[in-house]
């Protein structure tokens, strides 16, 4: 699979403006659960994010940014996180991007980093969801080597989602 060249860290405090503009887009946003769905409406809460972000980080799961080879700011994020109200303890992948590097695959390289970085650490498997219509994120999935399972409702997050998953050996 040829994918950009990615690194994935933890944003830095004075990238708290880049997030801003990333996380203050409605575009962004709208695809993300109902309790993260709200723009920031300034750069205090993009510096809040970062330093809990850094908090929360138990490698390999966390929030991260995705940093390019060929880009000086970071071009988004990668999430690796214990899926909510998960029964097995379930790893789910997601990611985006800001708005001035899609269609690159980097959301592709960063999610198979992540991936490949849960696998590293024992994960058995990884999930993602999306939502039914977002087909960039449905086709970053499939990129990676995801299998689509199909729609599902209710399950982890509110309403129905596009589920995904992959285990070793089977990612692209």
């Amino acid at each position: 699979m040829d994918l950009p060249d990615v690194t994935l860290r933890l944003w830095r405090p004075q990238e708290a403006p880049r997030l801003f503009d990333l996380l203050s887009r409605v575009e962004v946003t709208r695809w993300f659960g109902s309790a993260s769905r709200a723009p920031l409406t300034d750069v205090e809460q993009a510096r809040q994010r970062i330093t809990q972000w850094a908090l929360d980080f138990d490698e390999p799961l966390g929030t991260r940014a995705i940093v390019a080879a060929d880009r000086a700011a970071p071009v988004g994020s990668v999430l690796l996180f214990r899926a909510p109200n998960a029964l097995h303890g379930e790893i789910e992948v997601g990611w985006y991007l800001h708005p001035d590097a899609t269609g690159r695959g980097y959301a592709a390289a960063g999610a198979r980093q992540a991936v490949l970085e849960a696998f590293a650490a024992g994960h058995p498997e990884v999930w993602a969801l999306t939502h039914t219509d977002n087909h960039p994120s449905r086709a970053t999935a499939a990129r990676i080597g995801m299998r689509d399972l199909g729609v599902v409702d209710g399950l982890w997050h509110e309403g129905p989602s596009q589920l995904f998953v992959v285990s070793p050996g089977t990612q692209g």
